[in-house]
């Protein structure tokens, strides 16, 4: 028998399950989740739902954790459930198995097909191929199977991102692991008694974004980031072609004067992000990141 989805999530359904490993499971999931971290949790829309959490802390905890063996969860799980030829087929996979942010560019069947930098994957699954969309950011546990495809392993996610051509070749560069990621997704940013931060402005058009921009470097006197928005777009669309909106910010940081707080900082990146987003992007016929996604969210 070939290694499949239905092995696999035998696998992951005793690694939950099974009584040896509660302790284990224990320890792993305060790991996970920073339970020694008192800050409020936030989580992403989506994301915070236990089911969400608990499929992400499973692909975790199967192929991340060390038992005191040194050996993974799944790994003991494969031992437990199969013998022979399923057992060897089913370890080497299981060993393979890789965490990614990789960009969707295309879905075929019930096949999605990722990019990582110069790698490709395939990945075959009807669950992803009927909810996964093209040209959006997938962070997933990926099994590899022995006929040169993919498995998708417990928790993954499709994030709302769309990227350029220069962010999509220098992907391979900004991966993380699920701890980061997870650690992303609560945004984690303020103390337990400090109130939340409001909301980052999201403007409609890039007209719109650029007065609010302006309106703020004025009242703070920042005259190196007031610029007429063909400027702004100019400058944002450069950036599209290389490493993305990381060198953007360290360019428009630059123009700051003084010394500023760390709130001020922070504003001024999300006026910056509600720039990028406004913007057209070219090699996208022209649409905006907040078009993209809205016409994702229609879809």
């Amino acid at each position: 028998m070939a290694f499949n989805q239905g092995l696999l999530e035998a696998i992951v359904e005793w690694c939950r399950t099974k009584p040896e490993l509660e302790a284990a499971r224990r320890e792993a999931r305060s790991h996970f989740f920073g339970d020694e971290d008192e800050r409020p949790v936030e989580y992403w829309p989506g994301t915070g739902e236990f089911a969400s959490r608990e499929r992400r802390f499973l692909g975790y905890f199967s192929f991340n954790w060390k038992l005191p063996s040194g050996e993974q969860p799944a790994e003991v799980a494969v031992k437990r459930l199969y013998q022979g030829e399923v057992q060897a087929e089913a370890l080497a996979s299981i060993r393979g198995a890789r965490f990614v942010f990789a960009y969707s560019t295309g879905i075929t069947g019930r096949s999605v097909y990722l990019e990582l930098g110069e790698e490709g994957f395939e990945v075959r699954s009807a669950q992803w191929a009927a909810n996964l969309h093209h040209d959006r950011v997938v962070v997933a546990y990926l099994i590899p199977v022995r006929h040169g495809f993919w498995l998708p392993g417990p928790g993954w996610a499709e994030l709302p991102f769309t990227l350029g051509e220069g962010m999509r070749a220098n992907l391979a560069e900004q991966q993380i692991d699920p701890i980061a990621f997870e650690r992303m997704l609560q945004h984690r940013s303020r103390a337990p008694d400090e109130l939340p931060r409001p909301k980052p402005p999201r403007d409609d058009d890039l007209d719109a974004a650029v007065a609010r921009m302006t309106a703020w470097a004025r009242d703070h006197a920042q005259g190196g980031v007031i610029m007429a928005t063909d400027e702004w777009e100019a400058l944002v669309q450069e950036h599209f072609e290389d490493r993305g909106v990381t060198e953007l910010v360290q360019v428009v940081f630059s123009r700051l004067v003084g010394r500023l707080a760390d709130d001020d900082l922070q504003n001024v990146a999300d006026l910056l992000m509600n720039i990028w987003n406004n913007t057209p992007q070219p090699d996208r016929g022209g649409r905006t990141a907040n078009q993209m996604e809205r016409q994702a969210r229609e879809s």
